[in-house]
């Protein structure tokens, strides 16, 4: 049977709304941003929070692509770093009632945190702090074999630690595994464009991303970026939202309409399109079915805050593909 590994950030998103937007505009934050702090600042924003009604949510798009899969009966295993606090447990627990295993790397200092603002409005704002993530080594995971995994989900958060994630895909135990890479952010896809483009043609078999982070690594609209894409990585997803996605692997190219949803929290949809996808592959659906699981899997979760559903939610889905 199909066994899935998976290599990214540890991390736990808190869902809080805010009363205004004061806290916002101490910190310089523009309202709907994506912002990336370091713990002194992300802490001090913490403890100006009324938490009393905060969501913690564990995250991290490797671990997000895999609970659902664990939930759903395969073998998932996640490799990422920890620090020694509550955040960590919570984390841990999360993917232990899933049934992913998980060794967690323990390190000094912070897990990492996403603090998700919600203003009145209902306008989010993101901020994140990576915590211990970035002190993951590849000597800390030489104590896994994983040799009998047949795929492995990278986070491409993981992408600005270049010489740490080629070092990995090149383990001799990961060689027969095809790999499935997350672009992850604009940012991302536009500053680490050349490493990504010899990532793609040398250790990537199947990439997923969003319309904006193709447009940020080819400077071209979906249709014409994913034909360039195409020639580094056997197979192509880009996901247009609403809009639904586009999927393409040689010479095939299929347009996959979006599912019906309800409330919108986008948090991990595109974490839980692969993992839809990738359930379809492993089931050995067409390209085509693929999209249309992964488009219904991204909307389930599009009704909940954080990209966690529960284990019986998971197989009841099941059920339904």
């Amino acid at each position: 049977m199909s066994k899935i590994a998976g290599i990214g950030h540890a991390l736990i998103d808190i869902f809080v709304n805010l009363d205004d937007e004061g806290l916002l505009k101490k910190y310089g934050f523009a309202k709907g941003s994506q912002e990336h702090v370091d713990q002194s600042v992300f802490d001090s924003i913490y403890q100006e929070l009324n938490t009393e009604s905060a969501r913690f949510v564990p995250g991290g798009s490797a671990s997000n692509v895999l609970h659902p899969l664990a939930s759903m009966g395969y073998e998932a295993t996640f490799l990422g770093a920890l620090g020694h606090d509550e955040w960590a447990s919570l984390f841990e627990q999360d993917l232990q009632q899933a049934g992913v295993s998980f060794a967690p790397v323990r390190k000094e200092g912070a897990t990492g945190r996403v603090l998700h603002l919600i203003t009145p409005d209902g306008e989010k704002t993101v901020v994140g702090y990576t915590g211990v993530n970035e002190q993951l080594t590849k000597a800390d995971l030489d104590e896994w074999d994983l040799s009998d995994h047949t795929h492995l989900v990278v986070d491409g958060f993981l992408a600005p630690r270049e010489d740490f994630l080629e070092d990995f895909l090149q383990r001799e135990d990961l060689q027969q595994a095809q790999v499935l890479f997350d672009m992850a952010s604009s940012h991302i896809a536009e500053g680490y464009r050349e490493f990504l483009k010899r990532l793609l043609k040398t250790h990537v078999d199947m990439v997923f991303a969003n319309d904006l982070e193709a447009f940020s690594y080819t400077g071209n609209e979906p249709e014409r970026g994913i034909r360039s894409i195409a020639k580094d990585c056997e197979v192509v997803v880009i996901k247009q939202g609403e809009k639904g996605a586009l999927i393409q692997r040689g010479n095939e190219f299929y347009t996959i309409a979006a599912a019906p949803s309800g409330p919108h929290d986008t948090t991990g949809a595109g974490d839980l399109y692969m993992a839809g996808f990738l359930y379809g592959w492993l089931k050995n659906y067409h390209l085509t079915h693929c999209g249309k699981v992964a488009s219904f899997v991204a909307s389930k979760i599009l009704e909940v805050e954080g990209a966690r559903l529960s284990v019986q939610q998971w197989k009841e889905i099941q059920q339904m593909i």
